[in-house]
């Protein structure tokens, strides 16, 4: 109960996975288990009653974690999440089923883009059809047809198209557009045949003004400084990768820097640096503070309230407030709180793969870092030739140190979810984020001080481009090089569920334990653990025949099971122009069959965007034999 905020979120996410996985109730769930925990059955031996399903007696330990309290708490906030969650679907569906010709009236709320949802502008939906059930609910909506009639941010329109449904996933495991959708709460789109301009300037003023101040800093930007550079630098401090070119951000990916590109802690914990060692000496620290929140509430509005970039700034708002009042932050509770903070917006969010992202790393970050800086602490050097001559770089040692721990504890917690959503792990990711790091903090403080003096000032945003330049040269220099490095993308199948569980499993139990026996003080219950420990090396080293006997055994007989012919599997895949064909034979052979084309444009590459994605989802990690046209050679050469 020291963690409140923790305990409801835990709550509110076990109710929206429920919702969102099994599309049922989780009332049904409760009403199974909680009779059974309370159920009494009397022995025949003592007359004393007797729990089938009780803490105190098989899980002597889970009573301190699940008290009666905590879990009568995740029980009615996981009930509350989850009716969210199936009234939502319900809404989503009945629009999907029920709506096709619309006639709509609504406000738009975003600029047009051209890269992600092409001559697309996000509606947000006053009347549909004369009803306000949809009231307040968000469209797409495509302006093709009506490219004559200039809409702003913030006209209120009437409009008269076609309602289109998202698609949803065509192959196994493949890319679902109608879930994606609902992380960005949006219902769908529309295609409209006429377009009329009710009304200006209709959303909030607050929005309208920081949309305003966002296209004039970015206007800004691109009139300083060249345009591969410009739409970098507006890419890392405002999180916009519209202008950015394929081959740019393809490198960011292969170089495993792409996290710069979203906003994210890293921006927030420089910015707030910044101000307060600027400002601590002016107006002192407290005042210093106060600019700081609203620096940061600033920067959310500019940034578009991305997802990454809401947690890390309600999290270092707190640690300011924490700071104001003199109280002391927990990291647990400032995390629970951005994330129901998240969640109260749109429970959809959770299957956001960028918030996924997030979440994981700063867990990463607070379970594992400790860990990993005493492991790579204790690595020294005993030659006393060359212990002598590293001393004198002791420092810059221990900068290299600390930004690998760091690196590698959010490695560590997100590659379950680097593997389950892109197949691909790599270990070159020490070398660029380590070189990035030393780039990274000079570019976000004068990548702010630029958009700061945008605002006002043209002629000293040129002088202090100059500097941004360099970094920016060299951040682009370090992605090309970490994309041609070895082991930098290697190709794995996606795990299941099971093997995502045993991989935490095993992780959280080796720090756990590391931990145990680095203790200084180690409290009763450590001790007991370590009794543990040391009585099942004992009865192993007892039975140790019996146990090699064992795996011997098991090995035999998966290797038999391998052998032995299993049915024979056909797969068809969607690659857009006709069906693509995967074999497995009985013997375990794979022949894949038509590989398909180009299915948008010459630059769609079907090998690497559709085809690789599903044979690794299938675990076909080589293809033995390739049956397919000239022309498709090239699509289904990639990566194999």
């Amino acid at each position: 109960m020291k963690r409140p905020l923790l305990i409801v979120a835990m709550g509110y996410i076990i109710g929206i996975v429920w919702g969102l996985y099994c599309n049922c109730s989780i009332a049904f769930l409760y009403a199974v288990i909680v009779p059974i925990y309370f159920f009494r059955i009397k022995t025949k031996k003592a007359k004393k009653e007797f729990k089938m399903f009780s803490t105190r007696r098989y899980f002597r330990y889970v009573k301190l974690f699940l008290k009666p309290i905590v879990v009568m708490y995740i029980i009615i906030i996981s009930l509350i999440s989850n009716s969210i969650v199936i009234y939502q679907n319900k809404k989503y569906n009945s629009l999907y089923s029920n709506i096709k010709d619309v006639n709509i009236t609504g406000v738009i709320i975003s600029n047009p883009q051209e890269k992600e949802y092409k001559n697309m502008y996000k509606l947000k939906v006053e009347d549909l059809n004369g009803q306000n059930e949809y009231k307040d609910t968000y469209l797409l909506l495509n302006v093709n047809n009506n490219k004559n009639v200039k809409i702003e941010y913030g006209d209120k329109v009437l409009i008269r198209g076609k309602f289109i449904n998202p698609s949803v996933q065509r192959n196994y495991k493949g890319f679902n557009y109608k879930e994606y959708l609902k992380t960005q709460k949006v219902y769908g789109s529309i295609n409209a045949n006429g377009i009329k301009i009710i009304d200006k300037k209709c959303t909030n003023c607050v929005f309208r003004i920081s949309n305003c101040t966002m296209l004039f800093i970015k206007n800004n930007i691109q009139k300083i400084l060249p345009e591969k550079y410009s739409s970098l630098l507006i890419a890392i401090m405002l999180g916009d990768k519209e202008n950015l070119s394929e081959d740019t951000l393809q490198n960011f990916r292969d170089s495993n820097i792409a996290h710069i590109l979203a906003v994210s802690g890293i921006h927030i914990t420089y910015i707030t640096w910044g101000i307060t060692k600027t400002f601590d000496l002016l107006l002192g620290k407290r005042k210093s503070k106060v600019i700081t929140i609203i620096v940061l509430i600033v920067y959310m509005f500019l940034t578009g309230f991305s997802l990454s970039v809401v947690r890390a700034a309600i999290m270092g708002i707190l640690v300011m407030l924490s700071k104001i009042i003199y109280k002391k932050n927990d990291l647990w509770n400032s995390m629970s709180l951005s994330l129901l903070c998240i969640l109260f917006n749109n429970p959809f969010s959770i299957l956001n793969i960028g918030m996924l992202l997030s979440y994981g790393g700063t867990i990463g970050l607070i379970v594992f870092n400790n860990t990993i800086c005493n492991v790579l602490g204790n690595i020294k050097i005993r030659n006393s030739k060359y212990k002598y001559k590293v001393h004198r770089f002791k420092k810059q040692i221990k900068y290299v140190k600390d930004t690998l721990a760091a690196s590698i504890s959010v490695y560590v917690m997100i590659l379950p979810i680097i593997v389950s959503n892109f197949n691909t792990i790599g270990i070159s990711f020490l070398i660029t984020n380590l070189l990035l790091s030393i780039v990274l903090a000079p570019l976000i403080i004068s990548g702010f001080l630029v958009i700061i003096v945008s605002v006002w000032k043209m002629k000293e945003l040129k002088i202090i481009a100059y500097p941004v330049v360099v970094i920016l040269e060299s951040i682009i220099i370090i992605s090309k090089l970490g994309s041609v490095l070895p082991l930098n993308k290697i190709y794995v199948g996606t795990p299941n569920f099971f093997e995502i569980i045993i991989y935490y499993f095993l992780v959280i139990l080796i720090n756990f334990i590391y931990k145990i026996y680095i203790s200084k003080e180690p409290s009763s219950f450590q001790y007991r653990v370590k009794n543990i420990i040391s009585l099942v090396k004992y009865k192993t080293r007892l039975n140790k025949k019996k146990i090699i006997s064992s795996i011997l055994t098991i090995c035999v007989l998966f290797s038999i099971i391998k052998i032995i012919p299993q049915k024979l599997q056909i797969y068809f895949i969607d690659v857009g122009q006709g069906d693509s064909c995967l074999m497995i034979t009985p013997m375990g052979k794979t022949i894949l069959i038509d590989g398909g084309g180009s299915v948008r444009n010459e630059s769609f590459d079907v090998g690497e965007s559709v085809l690789i994605p599903y044979l690794l989802d299938r675990k076909v990690t080589k293809l033995d034999y390739i049956i397919i046209s000239h022309m498709d050679q090239d699509h289904v050469r990639t990566g194999f």
